[in-house]
């Protein structure tokens, strides 16, 4: 296996990671804002770069 194929466990990884960062924003419990501002910037980025990785890799 080449190391791109783990990529696409990554999308799916940052993908919960946003959703757990909505949640935490949208949720009116004891945890700060900016736990989950921090949350849903790693996971867009982390999206982001595998996303490119994943589509360069084996749609293009």
């Amino acid at each position: 296996m080449n190391p791109e194929f783990f990529d696409i466990f990554g999308l799916a990884a940052f993908t919960i990671i946003l959703l757990i960062g909505i949640w935490i924003l949208k949720a009116k419990n004891k945890v700060p804002n900016w736990i989950g501002i921090i949350l849903m910037i790693i996971a867009i980025l982390g999206l982001i770069i595998d996303g490119f990785i994943v589509i360069k890799t084996y749609i293009l």
